[in-house]
Order: structure tokens, then sequence, then C-alpha cells
């Protein structure tokens, strides 16, 4: 992560940040966004490398099943199979068509390279007596990076402080890490693909924090690789789910 900021940092050599004088905390603004509801592939024009193809597994734990206690072991349990680790996720990775089947109470991604034939060989032979059900399906997900670097005057501190306040983040994200470092402040989202209104609203909000114009709030991928186009639509991601 230090990096991307590093590297972006480079690029922004040159623009004149004392056009910008240290912003006084933002006045909260409302943003209507659509967060993640499982509908359709939102429509977004940052793709490429920042939309990967993954494979995810949803889990039903059997009644009364804690949920920590369920995702320590699937974690240990891929560990021992050397299946790689397992990112939590929000269900809305998965296709609306699955999704008026099936809402998981719990989603897990695993690491690129990964493919639906070892998740089934994983769960099929490894399924713990705390899931009930669970089903494999191949998915596409956001692995994206926000990045903005704050003027004289405004600390990265600050800028996070003031972005979490607002809230703008948690309702467009839902799950996120943020980063503080020296010079500036890096978000970075992994989960369902965000339209470029979600994105917009983060830029948005990412600039008032730190007293910018949302252009300079930077999105990057944050894998190396070509990623996934979809300036032709969603690619067929071959056959339909699977599950026990």
């Amino acid at each position: 992560m230090r990096r991307v900021l590093a590297g972006l940092l480079v690029a922004a050599v040159g623009v004149a940040w004392y056009a910008y004088p240290a912003a006084e905390p933002p006045t909260p603004v409302a943003h209507i966004v659509t967060g993640d509801k499982g509908d359709a592939l939102a429509s977004t024009s940052f793709d490429g490398p920042m939309v990967r193809r993954r494979v995810a597994i949803a889990i039903h734990p059997a009644p009364g099943a804690d949920r920590a206690a369920v995702a320590a072991e699937l974690r240990a349990l891929a560990a021992d199979a050397k299946l790689g680790s397992l990112t939590d996720a929000s269900f809305a990775v998965f296709s609306e068509d699955m999704l008026q089947y099936l809402v998981p109470e719990m989603t897990f991604v695993l690491d690129e390279g990964a493919r639906v034939y070892d998740a089934e060989a994983f769960m099929r032979d490894h399924q713990p007596a705390s899931v009930a059900f669970y089903l494999v399906q191949p998915v596409l997900v956001h692995d994206l990076t926000f990045c903005v670097i704050p003027p004289a005057g405004v600390t990265p501190e600050q800028v996070a402080q003031r972005q979490d306040a607002e809230g703008v983040l948690g309702d467009s994200l839902n799950r996120y890490v943020t980063d503080v470092q020296p010079d500036g402040v890096t978000v970075h989202y992994f989960g369902a693909v965000l339209g470029d209104d979600l994105i917009t609203a983060v830029r948005d909000s990412m600039g008032r924090a730190a007293g910018v114009p949302p252009d300079q709030v930077h999105v990057t991928a944050t894998l190396t690789g070509p990623g996934v186009d979809l300036s032709h639509g969603a690619p067929d991601l071959s056959d339909g789910p699977h599950g026990h």
C-alpha cells in the first residue's frame, strides 16, 4: 500500500496544491447511494485491472452455530488444504439469479487464480459440521484503492477523521480499509462491483475531507494484471452455481 501511495505522489508532482488552502472540517452532505443490494452487475467505467474474476463460497451456518467460529474453522481448513486465504465479502458479489434462490449469511472469496473446481473440492472434502449448506460460484469483484494527498495545513489523520464522520464511505462501500500514511490516506475496497455513482460519491467525500477537488482523489487497481474488460458487458463466468 505504501508503494501505491508513493506512485500516486509521483503522479501528483506539479499540481498547484497552494490553490487549495487548508479546509475547515466539511459540513456533512447527504448522498443517495444504492449500497450492496445484490442487484444486477453495476455499470462501471472503472474496469480492467480494477475488476477481477474470482470464486466465492456462500455459506449457511448450521442452526445455532457461531459465525466467528465458522469463519475460523473454514480458514484453518483452507490453510491446511493449501487453498489460500478466504476473504470476507458482501453477499452482493453473487449473481442476481443466484440471490433470487439464496441469500447467504456468510460469503468468502478465494484468492486470485483459484478455480471453481478447487472450491468445490475443498468444500466437498472438508465441509465442517457447522456449515449446513454451501454454494460456489464464479464472481466479479472490484479490488481498488482510493488515494488522496492533502495540501499543507491538513494532516492525513484529519482527513481520515473527517471522512469517517461524514459517513459517505460507509454507506457507499460497506466494507473498506483505511490506511493513514505520512503523506496521505488510502482506502482499499474489495467487494461487489461498484457503479460510477458510488465511486463518485467516495471521491467527493474524500476530496471534501482533504480540501481538494474530487478529481485529485486517485482511483487505482490494487493488483497488477489485465483484470476484466467490461466495455462489452459482463463476460460469461462459465456454468452456474453449485451447492450442497
